[in-house]
C-alpha cells in the first residue's frame, strides 16, 4: 500500500509532457521508448536557457551587424579607391607628360604607406603598364574562418590622366580589404566581450534569484524523499507564490494521510503479532512463541547452543481465582512475570513465557552451568515474597524445575527434563526447586563445561594469540545460486577444536570482553578478505561494542584504514541491542555511512518495538529470526507475519532475509510469499573458502 502511494507521489508533484515528467527540483527525462535518461536540475536548465538565449541574441546581432557592415565597408572601399584614383590622376599629369617615372613611383609609394591599397599602376593609351606597384598588407590576428565568412572583394578605382584635351593614360587603384578585416574582427571581439560579461552578470543574478525562488521546490523535493522513506515531514513554512503554496499544501495533506496509513498498518501488524505470540494477561511470550524460540536453538550444522531451562509453577491458582477473584489471580501472574523478566534481563536472548495456566517457562541460552545454577537460585529467591501475595488465607506455593544442557539437541528433551524436575519439586512439597542433573544420577559435567574464571582465561588467550577461524555462509537471491553476500561466522580455537562464537559471545559480553572479540574478528577479516570474491560481508557486533566510545573510535579508524573492505561491510546488530538507545544507534549508523558501510538488524521479529526502526532508521536489510522460518510451510500465522513484514520492508526499500532455512519446503513457501533473499544450511553451508 505504501509503495503505491510513493509512486503516486511522483505523479502528484507534476508532469511536463508525455515523454518526460518532473518531481520537485529535478527533471526525469525519458525517450520515446520510456527509457529514463540522466536527469538535469531545474536550476541548471534555467541557467542553460539564459545562456542559450544570450548566445542566440549575440549570434543574431553579429549576423545582422556583419551583413550591414560588410555592405557599408564595400561601398566605402569602392568610393575610397575611386577618390584616390581621381586624385592621383590629377597629381601625375605633369609627370606623365614629361615622363618623370621616378617622381611617379615616389608618389605611388607615398600613397601605399597607408596600407589601404593592394595595387596601384599607370598604363598608357596603348594599354602598356608604365608603373606598377604592389603592396602586401598584413592581416595577422584575423582567423581564416572569419575572412572566409565576411569575404570582402577588392574594390577598384579608375581615372584618366589628361593634359588639356589630350589623354595620356589611366591610373588604376585596387584597394586591399585587410584593414577592413582587422577592423571588423576587432569590433566582433569587443561585442563578444561585452556580451560575455553581460551574460555572466545576468547568470549570476539569475542563479541567486532562482535559488531563492526555487527554495520551496527544494523543500518539496526533500519532503517527497522523506515521505518515500516513511519520514512523513510536514512543511510549516508555506511559500508566498500561489502555485507553489498549493503544491506544498497538497504535499502536506498527503504526508499526513500516508503517516496515518503507515501507522495504522504498523499498529495492525504489531497487534496481530501480539495476539499470535503474546500472553494476553502478562504480556510475555505464549507457548507457541516459546516453543518456536526453543526449537531455533537446536543445532544447525556446526552451530550449537548451550542453555538453561526452568519451569515455574504457581500452586492453587484456580483456588485463588475462585476465592479472591480472577483479577487477583491475574495480578499475581503479572507479578510473577515481572520478577522473572527482571531476573534474566542481563542475559541477551533470554525468554520468559507463560505456557499455560499457572506455569511459566524461562529459557536462558548460551550461559555456563555455573551462571545458570546461580541464576536459578536467585530467580527462585525473587519469587519467595510472592508466597502471600494473594491475600490473607491464600498461601501461594512456588515450585520450579531446572535443567541445563551444554549442547541443546532437541528442545522437547529440555522441556521434558525440566518438567521431570518440577514434578520432583512438587513431590517434595513446599516452596522448592530441583535440578534435573541431581536426579539422573550421572553427576557428570558436559565436555565443554567450565567455570566462569576458566572462560575468561580461555577468551583472553584466544584474543592474545589470534586463535580464531572464520567461516562464510552465503546469502543467495531467488531461485538461482547467485551469492549476494556472506555472513562471517567465527570460531574460537580450543587446542585446535573450534567453539562456536554463538556460545562464546554472550559469556564474553558478561565478562566485559565483547569489544575485544569484535576487534579480533574484524582484524582477521581484513586479512582474509584479500582473497575473497564479490558481495558484502556481514559481521555481527556485540551490544557492549555499540555502547563503547573507545570501540567506536577504533572502528572509525579501522574503516578509514581499510578502503577495500569498508564499502563491503554490513554490520548486523541483534534486535535486542536496539534498546541500547536510539541516539547511540543513529550515531553508529551515521559513522558507518561516512565510510559507505551499512547497518542491518539480525534476529528480527522477537520484539515488537523493533518495528519502530523500520520507519526511520536507514537499514540495508533485516534478517528474520529463524523461529518464524522453521516449519513456515505449515504455519499460517508465520506466513501472514512474514508477508506483512515484507510489505513494510519494501515500502522502506529494505531487503528482507530469511535465515535458518533447512529444507526445500520452507524455501518454497518463502518464495511463494515473495521473499527474495535466503540463508541457511539448505542454501549453503559455512565454508572457510568464500
Amino acid at each position: 500500500m505504501i509503495q503505491v502511494h510513493c509512486n503516486w507521489l511522483a505523479r502528484v508533484t507534476g508532469s511536463l509532457g508525455a515523454n518526460w515528467q518532473t518531481t520537485a527540483f529535478e527533471l526525469d527525462w525519458r525517450d520515446s521508448n520510456n527509457n529514463r535518461l540522466t536527469p538535469v536540475a531545474l536550476l541548471r536548465q534555467l541557467i542553460i536557457a539564459v545562456v542559450a538565449l544570450f548566445i542566440l541574441l549575440y549570434a543574431g546581432n553579429i549576423g545582422i551587424s556583419l551583413i550591414n557592415t560588410r555592405t557599408l565597408v564595400a561601398e566605402q572601399m569602392h568610393v575610397h579607391a575611386q577618390d584616390t584614383a581621381t586624385s592621383l590622376a590629377l597629381s601625375v599629369t605633369q609627370d606623365a607628360r614629361q615622363g618623370d617615372m621616378a617622381h611617379l613611383e615616389t608618389l605611388f609609394n607615398a600613397i601605399s604607406d597607408s596600407g589601404f591599397y593592394e595595387r596601384i599602376y599607370f598604363r598608357n593609351l596603348d594599354n602598356e603598364i608604365i608603373t606598377d606597384r604592389r603592396f602586401e598588407v598584413d592581416v595577422a590576428g584575423v582567423p581564416g574562418w572569419f575572412i572566409g565568412l565576411v569575404d570582402l572583394s577588392a574594390a577598384e578605382g579608375r581615372a584618366e590622366v589628361t593634359s588639356g584635351w589630350v589623354r595620356l593614360g589611366e591610373v588604376v587603384v585596387e584597394s586591399h580589404p585587410g584593414q577592413a578585416y582587422s577592423r571588423l574582427w576587432e569590433v566582433m571581439v569587443q561585442q563578444l566581450a561585452w556580451f560575455t560579461l553581460a551574460t555572466v552578470l545576468v547568470c549570476l543574478l539569475a542563479f541567486f534569484a532562482l535559488r531563492i525562488l526555487l527554495r520551496p521546490l527544494r523543500r518539496v523535493e526533500e519532503q517527497a524523499d522523506a515521505v518515500c522513506n516513511q519520514d512523513f515531514l510536514v512543511q510549516e513554512r508555506l511559500p508566498r507564490t500561489r502555485e507553489l503554496r498549493r503544491v506544498v499544501e497538497a504535499m502536506n495533506r498527503m504526508a499526513v494521510r500516508l503517516r496515518d496509513i503507515y501507522a495504522s498498518q504498523l499498529s495492525l501488524i504489531q497487534r496481530l503479532q501480539t495476539q499470535a505470540y503474546r500472553d494476553p494477561v502478562t504480556g510475555l511470550s505464549n507457548r507457541a512463541d516459546f516453543d518456536a524460540r526453543l526449537a531455533s536453538l537446536e543445532p544447525e550444522g556446526e552451530e550449537v547452543h548451550a542453555g538453561a531451562l526452568m519451569i515455574v509453577a504457581i500452586d492453587d491458582l484456580a483456588r485463588i481465582n475462585d476465592k479472591a477473584g480472577r483479577d487477583e489471580g491475574n495480578r499475581l501472574l503479572k507479578s510473577v512475570g515481572e520478577q522473572l523478566s527482571e531476573a534474566v534481563s542481563r542475559f541477551p536472548g533470554a525468554v520468559v513465557a507463560r505456557r499455560q495456566g499457572p506455569d511459566f517457562s524461562v529459557l536462558v541460552p548460551d550461559v555456563t552451568r555455573e551462571e545458570a545454577k546461580e541464576l536459578a537460585g536467585g530467580l527462585f529467591a525473587r519469587l519467595m515474597p510472592l508466597s502471600g501475595a494473594a491475600g490473607d488465607g491464600y498461601e501461594v506455593q512456588v515450585a520450579m524445575g531446572f535443567t541445563y544442557k551444554e549442547v541443546i539437541v532437541r528442545g522437547s528433551e529440555l522441556l521434558a527434563e525440566a518438567d521431570t524436575a518440577l514434578r520432583r519439586a512438587h513431590a517434595d512439597g513446599g516452596n522448592r526447586w530441583r535440578d534435573f542433573s541431581d536426579l539422573d544420577g550421572t553427576g557428570e559435567p558436559p565436555v565443554l563445561a567450565r567455570p566462569v574464571h576458566d572462560w575468561r582465561a580461555f577468551i583472553e588467550h584466544c584474543i592474545r594469540e589470534h586463535a580464531v577461524s572464520l567461516l562464510y555462509q552465503p546469502v543467495c537471491r531467488g531461485e538461482g545460486t547467485e551469492v549476494e553476500g556472506v555472513e562471517v561466522l567465527s570460531r574460537l580455537l580450543d587446542d585446535g577444536k573450534p567453539i562456536s562464537f554463538g556460545i562464546v559471545a554472550p559469556i564474553a559480553e558478561r565478562l566485559g570482553l565483547g569489544q575485544e572479540l569484535d576487534r579480533l574478528v574484524l582484524e582477521s577479516l581484513a586479512v582474509d578478505v584479500l582473497s575473497g570474491t564479490g558481495g558484502y560481508y556481514a559481521v555481527n557486533l556485540c551490544t557492549s561494542s555499540l555502547q563503547s566510545l573507545d570501540f567506536l573510535d577504533w572502528l572509525d579508524a579501522f574503516l578509514a584504514e581499510n578502503p577495500p573492505l569498508r564499502e563491503r561491510l554490513v554490520f548486523e546488530v541483534a534486535e535486542h541491542a536496539m534498546h541500547v538507545g536510539e541516539s547511540e544507534i543513529r550515531a553508529f549508523q551515521r559513522m558507518l555511512a561516512r565510510h559507505k558501510s551499512r547497518l542491518a538488524i539480525d534476529h528480527f521479529g522477537l520484539e515488537a518495538s523493533a518495528f519502530a526502526y523500520l520507519g526511520s532508521l536507514p537499514l540495508y536489510y533485516i534478517k528474520v529470526h529463524r523461529s518464524f522460518i522453521r516449519g513456515i510451510d505449515g504455519s499460517a500465522e508465520n506466513q501472514f507475519y512474514i508477508q506483512s513484514l515484507l510489505q513494510l520492508a519494501r515500502s522502506r526499500d529494505i531487503a528482507l532475509i530469511a535465515e535458518g532455512i533447512e529444507n526445500e519446503a520452507e524455501w518454497r513457501a518463502l518464495l511463494d510469499l515473495g521473499v527474495e533473499y535466503f540463508q541457511g544450511y539448505f542454501i549453503g553451508h559455512p565454508e572457510a573458502v568464500h
